[in-house]
């Protein structure tokens, strides 16, 4: 009887292990024909066995799913955050040379002010206090309120203009592809008075500038239309030149004239604190006679004029543009202007991030 016993609980015992065996053979299939479809998460299983083995699979393909949803939700923040504008760091640059644009634009709430004048030998010679002050708008556009320089024949130097500007960046540089930005800049009406006339002038100027960058050289070009207009009124503000039959006839109480000029510069850097800039440009020129307040489209015209000199930051935000100016109007090197102005940069988002952080 008890040899009975145990062979009959031998057979049972190898029964259970043949049981157990064909159930994880049954699991392990089932696994292979699983068919797994990641963006419903369905599973189509040819077997319905339930196995410790067919349990794990399902959880592991599950934690991975989620895992696969999480990198690209990661994935979209990251795209997210890089749409947007980063603060910037180190020296906050005006986005300018001494006078031409350039394609680049301020960062958004950036502000820029200053402003300078030219010193040289001509005793003569008015040297208006040229400033302007900037804002910028998104990383894609600027404000501006400046004073113009414009050469003004009547008082042998240059006058100064108020004036308003907005300028936007059409798209920035790429690896191959040079920055592109265009602006308008249009003054009022502004009156110099000589005696009994006034000689009044307006200026706009619309302008459009390319931008590459090759490491420490960066090369700026564009072309600039500028529409002057010039007229002589008496102290009553009645027309003498044009004449008011002239001006009955032709429409306009004014003569103007577009003048079309290129304009050109370099900007190196030297160091971090330095940079080095050459320009050269056309700027409007017209011609007052004090003796004669009778006027005609001739005396609207072009001159070059060039600047060569540095750019040096104090600070990060209190940059200081110094250099020598030469006009084509000039006779020789005892007419050129030292030129001097101060830009300060003032980064509304990095203040408000150092407040933050503190």
């Amino acid at each position: 009887m008890l040899k009975i016993s145990k062979k009959i609980g031998k057979v049972s015992l190898g029964g259970v292990l043949l049981l157990a065996f064909v159930l994880s053979l049954s699991a392990q299939e089932a696994t292979k024909k699983a068919v797994v479809s990641p963006e419903s998460e369905h599973f189509n299983l040819w077997s319905n066995a339930f196995s410790i083995n067919s349990s794990a699979f399902l959880m592991v393909a599950k934690a991975w799913k989620n895992a696969e949803n999480a990198v690209k939700a990661i994935s979209q923040e990251e795209k997210k955050e890089e749409q947007l504008e980063p603060v910037p760091k180190g020296p906050v640059d005006p986005r300018r040379l001494f006078v031409i644009p350039t394609a680049e634009v301020l960062h958004s709430l950036e502000v820029n002010f200053g402003g300078g004048s030219s010193f040289g030998v001509r005793k003569t010679e008015e040297r208006p206090f040229l400033g302007h002050m900037r804002l910028g708008l998104g990383g894609v556009a600027e404000v501006e309120v400046s004073t113009l320089g414009i050469i003004n024949r009547l008082s042998a130097g240059s006058a100064s203009i108020p004036s308003a500007a907005f300028k936007l960046r059409f798209f920035p540089e790429g690896k191959l592809r040079p920055g592109f930005a265009g602006a308008l800049v249009s003054s009022l009406w502004n009156s110099e008075e000589r005696g009994m006339v006034k000689f009044e002038r307006r200026l706009s100027t619309l302008y459009f500038v390319a931008t590459k960058t090759f490491k420490q050289v960066s090369v700026h070009a564009g072309i600039s239309i500028n529409d002057l207009r010039i007229r002589t009124k008496t102290l009553d503000d009645d027309l003498i030149s044009p004449s008011p039959m002239e001006a009955e006839t032709s429409d306009k109480d004014y003569f103007n004239k577009n003048l079309v000029g290129p304009f050109v510069g370099v900007r190196v850097e030297l160091n971090p604190k330095t940079k080095l800039m050459i320009e050269l440009e056309q700027v409007a020129e017209y011609k007052f006679n004090e003796a004669d307040p009778t006027l005609s489209k001739d005396d609207i015209s072009n001159r070059w004029m060039g600047i060569a000199g540095v750019r040096f930051f104090f600070f990060d935000w209190l940059a200081l543009d110094t250099g020598v100016m030469y006009r084509s109007d000039y006779h020789g090197i005892g007419d050129a202007q030292i030129s001097a102005g101060l830009n300060i940069c003032l980064s509304l988002p990095r203040i408000f991030q150092s407040l933050w952080k503190e």
